[in-house]
């Protein structure tokens, strides 16, 4: 793997010829301005974690718009795409495919709704590399995230190699953890509070926040220039649980599960969709579930549940409207938590509601056969 690496200009956040350019992006500053209003002590916990925030908003910004100086000088590097105050504006308002949302990121969307976002993205003659940006010392949820991020793109960039950017300030751990595809860069931290305060108090408005232009290089281009292979996000799920119902020889065939366009689809998705159990039969499980179940129907899926394990986790559509998810431990631990209304979770069990027929219909020996053979994935 090419090993880019970081130049002096950005180890040390210098901004000598893009800070004006920094005042042009969409900042959420909303928050802080009412903190700085109300005389909030720059010690009081909602202060710290509003201005952090906003400090890491500012810091991606800055390391984006050097990473556009970088590309320039950088004869590997083929295409950069713009973002922020770059991209055109036309660009904003498709509701899926790899596109510039309303908040001008790059992101990946199907029916409206975020699959992934990318910090930046650019590509040399034989890879895509994502870039994460992160000014917190702790990198282990970034870590995690990266997965998702390397799966998505390795499906619509099949032919592609996959590989990350990763830039942090110094003093950040677990750097070692990261994967093999990953390169990390290390800046100074964002201490320009002057600048940063600027930011926070500049009036940007409509009409004086101008689309910027890029020099006029021809690797700076717009996200829906990019040929891709399109991921369909609901499609797939729809195919996996009939993929998954279709061997004559089992209920449900967890082999098919073990191939790595599968692993890359848990990567995506967390959980696949293998059928439901009826409220009665899923009490036999579960004996101190009780709750009002819309449908009469649990939903039953293969969850991963951490980096390296699978379980059976159920979803459950109550009649008024909450949807639960629930997870039976080994020692007969019940662990139930309720999902946001607007996630993907949610948009999901909506889907497999109306798709679900009797012919998915699971049991009690199904579900304790598929808990005791889940080591069969690999």
């Amino acid at each position: 793997m090419y090993q880019f690496k970081i130049t002096e200009k950005i180890k040390n956040l210098d901004i000598s010829n893009i800070k004006n350019n920094l005042f042009h992006y969409s900042y959420d500053s909303k928050s802080l301005r009412a903190l700085f209003k109300k005389n909030i002590s720059e010690d009081d916990p909602s202060y710290i974690s509003a201005y952090g925030s906003f400090r890491g908003e500012v810091y991606e910004n800055i390391v984006y718009e050097l990473l556009m100086e970088y590309a320039q000088s950088q004869d590997e590097i083929t295409r950069f795409v713009l973002k922020g105050p770059y991209q055109d504006k036309e660009n904003k308002y498709i509701k899926s495919g790899l596109l510039i949302d309303r908040s001008s990121q790059i992101v990946y969307k199907s029916a409206y709704k975020d699959i992934s976002e990318f910090d930046a993205l650019f590509f040399t003659k034989d890879s895509v590399y994502f870039v994460e940006m992160s000014t917190s010392k702790k990198t282990s949820s970034l870590n995690k995230r990266l997965a998702k991020k390397y799966a998505l793109l390795k499906m619509i960039f099949p032919t592609l190699q996959i590989r990350a950017l990763i830039v942090l300030t110094k003093g950040s751990i677990g750097i070692k953890n990261f994967p093999n595809y990953a390169t990390v860069w290390i800046t100074k931290d964002l201490d320009d509070e002057e600048l940063i305060k600027k930011i926070i108090f500049s009036k940007r408005t409509k009409k004086n926040v101008k689309t910027l232009k890029p020099s006029q290089n021809k690797k700076f281009i717009e996200a829906l220039s990019i040929r891709y292979k399109k991921f369909q996000y609901f499609p797939t799920l729809e195919w996996i649980l009939t993929k998954s119902r279709s061997n004559p020889k089992f209920i449900v065939d967890l082999k098919f599960f073990s191939s790595y366009r599968l692993s890359l689809y848990f990567d995506i998705y967390t959980k696949l969709y293998i059928g439901y159990i009826l409220s009665e039969d899923f009490a036999l499980l579960c004996p101190n579930f009780n709750m009002n179940v819309r449908d009469n129907r649990v939903i039953v899926t293969i969850e991963k549940v951490n980096q390296t394990q699978l379980d059976i986790v159920y979803y459950v559509k109550l009649t008024n409207g909450v949807l639960k998810r629930i997870r039976i431990m080994e020692n007969e631990e019940v662990s139930i938590k309720d999902k946001e209304p607007d996630g993907f979770t949610n948009a999901e069990v909506r889907f497999f509601m109306k798709v679900l027929e009797e012919k998915h219909q699971l049991y009690v020996k199904n579900i304790n056969f598929m808990k005791d053979k889940l080591y069969l994935i690999k």
